[in-house]
């Protein structure tokens, strides 16, 4: 009995699904321009509404300097953990030097480190490298991350992105 009534199922799911299919292929092309016309509004709208709340959100952090960052680690990397760690910040520093890892992602270097070699790491994806290869050293950024503890006494700042 259960047997019959999953197959009725599926054969009617199989039979919405060939509908489907049948209506989209009888559209006409203007209807089809319509509607990609239409998703590309919404995904328009979406990323806006996305970036808003990306402003927002930014307002809403902390706003932290590299330098204050770089000098936490080094006076204590314990405190400076349970500070940062973990934790969404947006961070305002000087633009060091920019670079890739080992994995190929970017990130950039701020200044405020204790010496050029423990300067706070701003690790992006990869999805930011259009954004990243347009920046110079010596510029003035402002970007939103997620404290990642330290290396060796160099603050790594996760999972960020510019706003």
């Amino acid at each position: 009995m259960i047997k019959k009534i999953l197959k009725w199922i599926a054969i009617a799911f199989v039979g919405l699904i060939a509908l489907g299919l049948f209506l989209d292929s009888q559209k006409t092309p203007e209807q089809k321009a319509a509607d990609a016309a239409a998703l590309a509004e919404r995904k328009a709208v979406e990323a806006a509404q996305q970036q808003e709340q990306a402003k927002q959100e930014m307002a809403a952090l902390p706003a932290v300097p590299a330098s204050a960052i770089a000098r936490a680690y080094h006076d204590n990397t314990v405190a400076a953990d349970q500070q940062y760690k973990g934790k969404k910040l947006r961070v305002t520093g000087t633009v060091a030097d920019i670079s890739t890892d080992f994995g190929g992602e970017p990130y950039v270097t701020l200044r405020g480190g204790v010496n050029p070699f423990m300067e706070p790491q701003a690790k992006f994806d990869s999805d930011f490298s259009a954004q990243i290869a347009k920046l110079k050293k010596g510029v003035k950024v402002e970007v939103i991350c997620t404290g990642g503890g330290d290396i060796a006494k160099t603050p790594i700042l996760r999972d960020c992105v510019m706003p």
